[in-house]
């Protein structure tokens, strides 16, 4: 059991080896500025709809978009 567990701590902390595909594949699957623009103006669309459309509130909806889509994209890729 001790062995598993150290096997397992060894595991989690030893460091990640990137290779060139390793890395060209994460590129390949990060969405490009325009991509990522898109989805943060329809997410923030979303959540002005939620609100109905009240004015003056804009910035918030475009502000908590773009945190939501990063976060799901970090989650995507793994990463906290």
């Amino acid at each position: 059991m001790r062995q598993r567990l150290a096997k397992q701590e060894a595991e989690r902390t030893a460091p990640v080896v990137r290779t060139a595909a390793n890395t060209s594949a994460e590129l390949a699957a990060m969405p490009s500025d325009a991509e990522m623009m898109e989805m943060i103006s329809e997410a923030a669309y979303y959540r002005a709809e939620k609100r109905g459309f009240q004015p003056g509130l804009e910035a918030e909806d475009w502000e908590q978009a773009e945190a939501e889509v990063r976060a799901r994209l970090q989650a995507m890729r793994g990463r906290p």
